[in-house]
């Protein structure tokens, strides 16, 4: 309610007229229309229901959860950075939507929102339950959201195999045991079967070299597409 009367209104209507902003709406009860992003709102939907459909959750208990589900999902690269002599580094939501917080390998603390005179416990119990549901829901979710990202590059690259090429930047699937750390490295060899194909690859991160199979790896930037990023003093 709240956001169709900003919409109505006459200033902001002026506002984002005179800067050249135009709505662009998808066909109604067609979310296939808006491609990825569509989907990535429906596995958070569908996860929402599976995991904290039937949890016995206070109001806040609940509404703290949600915030570090925010922070889980906003926290997945879109792309990555380089200042040309490091490796490349995530570029995610939170470094617009949250300038400064995301240099943390874990979510916030959950608030102390719990009644002063319940027991340790108690506290530890509650404690507990709200770390598991959020452990489930990262666990799916991250699941989920790899099969989405893989479905999308099959679809628009069909024969993606054949495509990886060295230095390619990738998601290394797996590596990672930390629930908010997405490693990714640059692949430094790649190796064909017997059909000629490109079937597997050595792959760099910042930790350690991996050698697998091509689907083991999410395709992101090539090196050459990545922003460069100078850093200089005002």
């Amino acid at each position: 309610m709240y956001f169709s009367k900003i919409l109505k209104d006459s200033e902001f209507k002026d506002f984002i007229s005179s800067r050249g902003i135009t709505w662009k709406f998808i066909v109604e009860r067609a979310p296939w229309w808006g491609g990825f992003y569509e989907r990535l709102v429906k596995s958070v939907k569908d996860l929402l229901r599976k995991i904290l459909g039937r949890a016995l959750l206070t109001f806040e208990e609940l509404s703290t959860i949600l915030v570090e589900i925010e922070y889980v999902v906003n926290s997945r690269p879109l792309t990555y950075v380089t200042d040309g002599f490091s490796e490349p580094n995530p570029l995610t939501s939170l470094d617009f939507l949250q300038y400064g917080r995301k240099d943390h390998d874990y979510p916030l603390h959950f608030a102390d929102i719990v009644n002063k005179a319940s027991s340790r416990e108690s506290l530890i119990k509650r404690k507990k339950y709200q770390t598991t549901l959020l452990k489930h829901f990262w666990i799916k979710w991250k699941e989920q959201y790899l099969l989405d990202l893989k479905t999308v590059h099959r679809f628009k690259s069909p024969n993606v195999h054949k495509e990886v090429k060295i230095d390619d930047v990738v998601l290394v699937e797996g590596s990672s045991k930390s629930k908010l750390l997405w490693d990714l490295g640059t692949i430094q060899e790649t190796f064909q079967g017997r059909d000629r194909h490109i079937r597997a690859c050595l792959v760099k991160t910042k930790k350690d070299f991996f050698g697998n199979q091509c689907n083991s790896y999410i395709p992101l930037k090539s090196k050459n597409e990545l922003v460069d990023v100078s850093f200089y003093d005002e």
